[in-house]
């Protein structure tokens, strides 16, 4: 509707100025001698004309809505969405042509380029918090799920056949709220167990039926953007989503929180445990991150220049990963690498996985100075 309007818009704005000169040259013939004289006559038109009009309609508006109980620009919104929704539909697609041509030519997307002036705008009078709530937002609408999902690995889900007292232990041992059931494999999630769901069997016997407990479960695909995301949640009224991919497969699993944390930041309760912590920074420019980190997480904590890791966000999921395509091999312990102006440095890993990851900004880039 907004674009809609916007078209009819400047539609009414082009025929009013074509209108006023029509009328200065009908009137004042010798106006016409005088190109600039007949544009700023125009001008000076088109300005009284939309004043006029603008408090008329002021005016006519506040005494309607004394009168009414209901909104009484409505029946006006749906005009201009008629009137204006056939300029859309022939534009949106030269726009989305756009954005491709954008894309293979490299040119930074538009969230890009606000993002970036975000970045190079002063820090006076907003605070670096400040700035980083705003990228924060502008970013919100790129981000999909497969960059902030829980991964696989890290997914802590109960078998159907667990006895009663056991499934009681398990449910304290991890303090989640809610957690995943399966049958046959993280593959096959059979629902959603809300661990609210038990508190008024806490007493009941040992061979209690607490299958029936368990809701079904809602799947996004891991290409979902989170912004699709929160509507959703919102709208079925649910806190978790299990993630899959194109075969089916369960890659992760994905809350609410989560998706709220990539405005306002982490969330810490009075039940998350310091070793839960993904990553530990030494110093100002120092960091020492889990393998298992996500590359999206890693980008939010370091915030390396928007153009260093662009190229290969796409193939790699952690920082693990990223170690792994530098070294086009598994690492060692001890040996590092250099990425723009980051220093990377293995502190443990094994023959199968990278485990932990020291990061040292060498040459701090101008952004992080200016902050």
């Amino acid at each position: 509707m907004l674009l809609a309007g916007v078209f009819l818009t400047s539609t009414l704005h082009v025929l009013l100025g074509v209108c006023s000169y029509w009328l200065l040259s009908t009137l004042f013939p010798p106006v016409l001698e005088r190109p600039w004289l007949a544009a700023g006559g125009s001008v000076l038109l088109i300005a009284l004309a939309l004043a006029a009009l603008r408090l008329l309609l002021a005016g006519w508006g506040q005494r309607l809505q004394l009168n009414s109980t209901t909104p009484v620009l409505v029946p006006v919104l749906k005009s201009v969405y008629l009137l204006g929704a056939p300029f859309a539909a022939a534009i949106l697609p030269l726009q989305a042509l756009v954005g491709r041509t954008r894309v293979a030519f490299g040119a930074p997307s538009p969230t890009q380029d606000l993002a970036l002036s975000l970045d190079q705008a002063p820090a006076a009078p907003a605070s670096p918090q400040e700035k980083g709530l705003l990228k924060a937002i502008v970013n919100f609408s790129s981000i999909t799920v497969k960059q902030i999902m829980r991964s696989r690995v890290d997914v802590i889900a109960f078998h159907r056949r667990t006895p009663f007292p056991a499934l009681l232990k398990q449910v304290h041992q991890w303090g989640y709220s809610r957690i995943p059931v399966y049958t046959h494999g993280l593959d096959k999630i059979d629902g959603i167990l809300y661990v609210k769901d038990l508190l008024p069997y806490l007493n009941a016997p040992a061979d209690f039926v607490w299958q029936n407990l368990i809701r079904t479960p809602y799947f996004v695909p891991e290409t979902q953007k989170i912004d699709e995301l929160l509507r959703e949640f919102q709208e079925r009224r649910v806190h978790m989503a299990i993630v899959v991919n194109e075969y089916g497969d369960t890659t992760g699993l994905l809350t609410l929180e989560d998706v709220i944390e990539e405005i306002v930041g982490e969330i810490h309760d009075e039940l998350d445990e310091e070793e839960d912590h993904y990553y530990t920074q030494i110093d100002e420019h120092t960091f020492l991150f889990e393998g298992r980190t996500s590359l999206h997480d890693f980008c939010k904590i370091v915030d390396p220049p928007a153009d260093l890791l662009a190229p290969i966000r796409a193939e790699v999921e952690s920082v693990a990963g990223l170690m792994l395509r530098l070294f086009s091999r598994i690492p060692h312990t001890g040996e590092e690498t250099q990425l723009g102006p980051y220093l990377f440095r293995i502190e443990a890993a094994d023959s199968k996985k990278i485990k932990k990851i020291r990061v040292q900004e060498i040459v701090p880039h101008p952004q992080n100075e200016k902050e």
